[in-house]
């Protein structure tokens, strides 16, 4: 996940310094996080749900005050991010703004694909912003943020050949070979469905 929480949060012009830690870095002036082992994704004939666990967090400080956001998660479905805040764990940090699409990439030769969760950014949540305030003093906005992207990378074999039932949750031809999953390229929106 790739994040701009300056431009969303000016956290600067609050006095926050913000630094990763844990397995996050930043990306010029975007924070990113890698997504975690044990993320999971849930399917049928469309994805039902899923979890993306990232890795990671943020030290926000202010003064002689810091505040550790960490333990992130993303629900696939709702669109929910939740995350520890200090020491209260399943605080609300947002929602993608457009939880039931993504954009689903995949170059020619590989055998992955990428899903973009985060189409139309991330919108925050008053929780977030309200347990930042409370411990470093801020009065932070709760925008959308939008240079945002959540990105899953997801294989597409199982085994030694194309997972069909996989195939049909994206919305893909189910009798692809191996060859022809290699074959082609793909840039469209995927319907993630209903819950």
């Amino acid at each position: 996940m790739v994040i701009d929480l300056e431009g969303a949060l000016d956290l600067g012009g609050q006095g926050v310094s913000a630094a990763t830690i844990g397995g996050s870095g930043h990306i010029d002036d975007d924070v990113n996080f890698k997504v975690a082992k044990g993320s999971t994704i849930s399917y049928d004939r469309q994805i039902r749900s899923g979890r993306a666990l990232l890795l990671g967090g943020l030290r926000l400080a202010k003064g002689t005050e810091t505040l550790l956001v960490s333990g992130m998660s993303a629900d696939l479905k709702s669109g929910v991010i939740t995350a520890k805040v200090g020491l209260r764990p399943g605080i609300r940090l947002g929602t993608i703004t457009a939880p039931a699409t993504a954009r689903a990439t995949k170059p020619v030769g590989s055998t992955t694909i990428t899903l973009d969760l985060a189409t139309s950014g991330v919108t925050l949540d008053p929780a977030f912003a309200a347990a930042i305030d409370d411990t470093l003093g801020t009065a932070l906005p709760t925008n959308p943020v939008p240079r945002t992207t959540l990105t899953i990378d997801i294989d597409l074999i199982r085994g030694h050949s194309p997972n069909p039932d996989l195939l049909t949750a994206l919305g893909l031809d189910s009798s692809l070979d191996l060859a022809d999953l290699l074959a082609f390229r793909l840039d469209t929106t995927v319907d993630l469905g209903s819950s």
